[in-house]
C-alpha cells in the first residue's frame, strides 16, 4: 500500500481519554452468528514519545511502525471472520477514512452513546460499493519514554517521597498504549460492536496488541 499522509487536528488529539475502558460487545442487533465476513481497514495510530518531562511528543514514524504492528496482529488473530484490509490508492479517501476513524474513537472514548452513533459516509460508501454490510475499524494510541528520561522521572519520585517522608510517592508510567476496535453496519447505518482497553505497555511491540486483541475481542467470542 502507499504511504500516505494523514491529516488529523492534533490540537483536538488527547492521547488517552477520561472514559473507561470496559468492553462494551455487541450494541445493536446483530449477532456473532450474523457476522460471517467483515471488511477490515487500516488501524489509525496515535504514537508519541515522552523525552523531556512528562510531556509527550507526537512522532509519525512510531505511529507507523505501530499501526503496522496493530494490523499485522488483527490480521492474525483469526476470532473474527475477516477479509483483507482494503486498499485504497487514493490519498484523499485514505485520509478521510482515517480522519473518520478519528471521529469516530472521539465519539467511542468520549462516552458518547454508543447507539446514537452513525456510519461515517466515506467507510459506508466504501463499504457498499463492495458489497459489504460490515466493517472492521481499529485505533491504538500510546507513548513510550526514552531510557534517560524514565530513570530521571523515578529518581524525581523517589527524591519527592523522601522530602515528604512517603506521604507522597509517584511512579511514572514508562509506556501506556490504548485500543478500540469496532464493528460498523452499512445496512443498519450503526455500530454492531465495539470495545476499548489499555494497559501499561509498550506500543512498540507485537505482544501489546496479542494480549489486547484478546481482551477487545473477549465478549464477541461468547
Amino acid at each position: 500500500m502507499k504511504k500516505h499522509l494523514i491529516i488529523i487536528s492534533l490540537a483536538a488529539l488527547a492521547l488517552f481519554a477520561a472514559s473507561c475502558s470496559a468492553n462494551r460487545g455487541f450494541v445493536s442487533s446483530p449477532t456473532r452468528a450474523d457476522i460471517r465476513k467483515v471488511q477490515q481497514f487500516d488501524p489509525l495510530s496515535y504514537v508519541g514519545v515522552i523525552e523531556k518531562g512528562n510531556n509527550v511528543s507526537y512522532n509519525d514514524s512510531l505511529s507507523a511502525v505501530a499501526r503496522e504492528l496493530f494490523g499485522k496482529e488483527l490480521s492474525r488473530n483469526s476470532t473474527l471472520p475477516k477479509k483483507e484490509a482494503v486498499v485504497i490508492e487514493d490519498s484523499l479517501v485514505y485520509n478521510r477514512v482515517q480522519n473518520e476513524i478519528f471521529a469516530l474513537m472521539r465519539y467511542v472514548d468520549g462516552n458518547v452513546k454508543v447507539k446514537t452513533i452513525p456510519i461515517p459516509p466515506v467507510i459506508d460508501s466504501i463499504l457498499e460499493a463492495r458489497g459489504e454490510r460490515f466493517g472492521l475499524v481499529a485505533y491504538n494510541q500510546g507513548f513510550t519514554r526514552t531510557g534517560g528520561n524514565y530513570a530521571g522521572q523515578v529518581a524525581k519520585g523517589v527524591a519527592i517521597g523522601i522530602l515528604t517522608l512517603g506521604s507522597y510517592y509517584t511512579v511514572p508510567y514508562k509506556d501506556k498504549t490504548r485500543c478500540g476496535l469496532i464493528i460498523l453496519d452499512s445496512k443498519l447505518n450503526n455500530i454492531a460492536y465495539v470495545a476499548t482497553t489499555e494497559s501499561e505497555s509498550d506500543p512498540l511491540k507485537s505482544n501489546t496488541y496479542r494480549d489486547q486483541l484478546k481482551k477487545l475481542l473477549k465478549k464477541y467470542k461468547k
